[in-house]
């Protein structure tokens, strides 16, 4: 019985010391996503799942951007050879040059990471906003966005482990991790390949919220959460 109780009470304590508190002060509201040509539909679909659970319990606001402000393409560049036609196009609302109040801004990744001329005018709105946020989330090669707005520069960082060398080309000061699935360097969040994208998002609402929050928005979207260092890929691709 002795044992039985020593047994209980180490595995309530290991529950406790596992459970993250939620970070003090102002909670951010407005949360951005900055759209680009050829932007990758998970990396973005995905984390506005999470965003909208948490949305049910919290008070926050989406705003989509894009270069003009009306509307982006999922396919309007690519460098891959396809006879398919997958092209989607979304409503914004608001351009670079004409923000609504960011607390948060996500960037992600795509295929549209590799058009230096069509990413350009997003990596110049993320070198200019990023002072005024509380955070800045970047999934997939969005990485490479915010490396060569030069935000990740002596940071830890990771990224998409299949196109780990692509993205990591821009960041010769980066402290890139080929193992985690999603990193937090102070205000800046980095996360590994599509999906991913989901799985840093819950690890920021649980650093910010909470877990019960966490857990609760994980749950409404029958999501098996991954975490953080443990991310498969880097060895599939020979990373490590």
């Amino acid at each position: 019985m002795k044992i039985a109780s020593v047994i209980t009470a180490f595995c309530a304590g290991l529950a406790a010391a596992t459970n993250v508190q939620p970070q003090p002060g102002p909670k951010p509201q407005n949360i951005g996503i900055a759209l680009f040509k050829g932007w990758q539909p998970l990396d973005v679909f995905g984390p506005i799942e999470a965003f909208w659970g948490l949305g049910t319990s919290q008070p926050i606001n989406i705003y989509l951007l894009s270069e003009d402000g009306v509307s982006s393409e999922i396919k309007p560049y690519t460098p891959f050879a396809t006879n398919s036609n997958t092209s989607a196009t979304v409503l914004t609302g608001y351009s670079y040059a004409n923000p609504p109040p960011l607390d948060v801004l996500l960037v992600p990744g795509g295929v549209g990471t590799r058009n230096d001329a069509g990413v350009a005018p997003v990596i110049a709105f993320v070198k200019e906003v990023y002072p005024s946020l509380q955070y800045i989330i970047s999934v997939c090669t969005g990485a490479s966005i915010l490396a060569r707005a030069g935000l990740l520069d002596g940071k830890r960082a990771t990224t998409n482990k299949r196109a780990w060398a692509f993205v990591t080309q821009f960041g010769q000061r980066v402290r890139w991790n080929p193992k985690a699935r999603y990193i937090r360097d102070r205000n800046v969040w980095t996360t590994s390949g599509v999906s991913a994208g989901v799985d840093g998002v819950l690890g920021w609402i649980e650093y910010v919220w909470g877990s019960a929050v966490a857990t609760g928005v994980e749950n409404g979207m029958e999501w098996n959460r991954v975490g953080a260092n443990d991310d498969k890929f880097g060895k599939l691709y020979g990373l490590w």
